[in-house]
């Protein structure tokens, strides 16, 4: 959540914000007149700058000079340049709708029309401001999306950094430079001077570069200071600060709309504490999602009645671009990509669920031999499966901890979020969990079953084992685990994704979607994908897709950078 805001009731989708009313025809012209204002903005900037280059008009300049001290005159110049660049900064954030912009440029145009007639009496560049802030006021209907409270200190903080290294540059700058390239050997209090003139932007006539790299030297002091002044102004525009917060009735109201309109493995983890919720407007149906790197990632598919999909993804994307988030669906199933197609977004094939097909899994027959004799062999060690029902027990519970964390251990190993759970003793100790039991009745691995919302479907969340295990431990439990869930009367087994594992045939893929499987693919030796897919293709029945969907893979680097912010455990 925002500050300040109510993340759970978006803006009602489709209303127009130019004006009162809510003709189609005015909302069709929103991006027109967004252009228009952004051109003004930005003409109105690049003209403050252009203004001050030369020198007032004579006539004009005689009359000023009998109003206002030179020192005034100077200092409107001064003005005018920051507010010219402030303008330029601005056109940037009036695109993005920013409202915060538009009440930077409002004022920073009211300025412009008393700096251009107090610097020279400027009325045509006057006349365009009054203009551009006439169009504000026409359009502010449309300048909704929010920034981040300015952080003032931090702000003033960044430029004073700043600043301080562009008068160290300056100073250095001159104090070292031949007597040739200016005619004039400047000794430390000139080097000050001279720094101070030319970072206020006013320059001196004086000064007169003899050669190339002097010409540089000064553009540099302006190109640093403006830099300066654009490093600072940049922590008023920033996006949303995303600060996480659910609270119980939402939760349990996104878990009773799970429970009727459920359809994915994923669903159980859509209403945990650790999601936040998007709620559509008739409450029928939820996005769970998170927000890292100012990126919106929802986890899966929106849950609710299928006849509201394409209205609730909807709302969820004008959702976040009004915060000025970008957007994500990860892992999202097959069934709703052409309405995301519709809406304008992209998919990108991560990879496939491993599904088990319970109806037909036996371990008679020569092609399940390995598994018969490995479930042997291991029960005549001593090995034997034992089932946990919640709410489980204190003892039980501290051998399973003791597994978790030996399995911590192993290299790669780390707990997760988003996607799936992690150990915690409350949430153990509510699922039904099956072990692999020794015969000291010490706990050697264990699964932990919990809810899938596909029809007919079983799945587990943690699989862990503690490091000495024998081998072929979590095979045992897993077949064991399908044949439980068979005599439960389940029909198929959802193993999770092995991701980046490549294309089916016949399987729509486009070319952007075949080289990303391929890059990922060949960096095996970092990731492993591919000893992923082969170790749950030895139960897997068949394979099905899943998609991440977002609005362009360039995106692809801040949803990665996203993903692993949303999944990453805080301590």
């Amino acid at each position: 959540m925002f500050l300040g805001e109510n993340t759970n009731h978006p803006p009602s989708p489709g209303v127009p914000e130019l004006g009162e009313g809510t003709h189609k025809t005015n909302f069709n012209l929103r991006p027109i007149v967004l252009w228009l204002v952004t051109l003004m903005t930005l003409g109105s900037g690049i003209l403050n700058l252009y203004s001050v280059m030369g020198p007032a008009l004579p006539e004009r300049k005689v009359i000023l000079e009998k109003i206002f001290p030179l020192e005034f005159l100077h200092l409107s110049r001064f003005l005018t340049v920051l507010t010219g660049f402030a303008l330029v900064i601005s056109s940037i954030n009036i695109y993005k709708r920013k409202k915060r912009a538009w009440q930077s440029v409002a004022l920073l145009s009211v300025a412009s029309i008393v700096f251009h007639f107090t610097k020279g009496l400027d009325y045509e560049e006057a006349t365009l401001s009054l203009v551009l802030f006439a169009l504000l006021l026409f359009t502010r209907k449309i300048f909704t999306v929010k920034s981040s409270l300015p952080d003032w200190r931090w702000g003033l903080l960044r430029f004073g950094l700043a600043a301080l290294v562009a008068f160290a540059y300056g100073v250095a700058g001159f104090w070292f430079l031949e007597p040739r390239e200016f005619g004039i050997n400047f000794h430390l209090s000139d080097a000050v001077y001279r720094t101070v003139e030319y970072l206020s932007l006013r320059g001196d006539p004086q000064i007169v570069p003899h050669t190339r790299y002097a010409r540089w030297f000064l553009d540099s002091l302006y190109l640093i200071t403006l830099t300066a002044i654009g490093y600072s102004l940049f922590a008023l525009f920033r996006p949303v600060i995303y600060l996480f917060r659910t609270v119980p009735h939402e939760r349990e109201h996104a878990a009773g709309i799970v429970r009727q309109h459920g359809r994915s493995s994923l669903d159980y983890f859509k209403w945990w504490p650790d999601k936040s919720i998007f709620f559509s407007t008739s409450g029928n149906s939820f996005v769970a999602y998170r927000v890292g790197a100012n990126f919106a990632v929802a986890l899966g598919d929106p849950v609710g009645p299928e006849a509201e999909m394409e209205q609730t993804i909807r709302e969820f994307m004008e959702f976040c671009r009004e915060n000025d988030w970008g957007i994500a669906f990860h892992q999202t199933l097959p069934d709703f990509l052409p309405i995301y197609k519709e809406l304008g977004l992209r998919k990108l094939k991560i990879g496939d669920d491993a599904i088990v097909d319970l109806a037909a899994f036996t371990l008679a027959g020569n092609a399940r031999k390995e598994f018969r004799q490995a479930v042997n062999r291991l029960e005549k060690s001593g090995l034997h499966a034992v089932a946990y029902e919640p709410p489980i027990s204190a003892a039980v519970l501290t051998q399973l901890k003791a597994v978790s964390d030996e399995w911590l251990q192993i290299p790669g190993r780390r707990e997760r979020r988003f996607t799936l759970g992690l150990f915690e003793f409350n949430y153990i100790r509510s699922t039904p969990v099956l072990a692999a039991v020794d015969n000291s009745e010490k706990i050697q691995a264990f699964v932990n079953i919990v809810p899938s919302f596909a029809t007919g479907e079983a799945t587990v969340d943690l699989m862990r084992r503690r490091i000495a295990a024998p081998n072929g431990v979590m095979d045992y439990l897993f077949v064991k685990l399908f044949l439980q869930s068979q005599e439960k009367g389940f029909t198929r087994f959802n193993l999770g994704m092995a991701p980046m594992s490549g294309f089916q045939e016949k399987e729509d893929a486009s070319p952007e979607e075949k080289a990303i499987h391929y890059f990922f693919q060949h960096l095996n030796f970092m990731f492993n994908y591919t000893g992923l897919r082969a170790y749950k293709a030895k139960f897997a029945s068949f394979w099905e897709p899943r998609y991440d969907v977002l609005r362009s893979l360039l995106d692809l680097p801040r949803l990665g950078m996203a993903l692993s912010k949303v999944a990453e455990i805080e301590n």
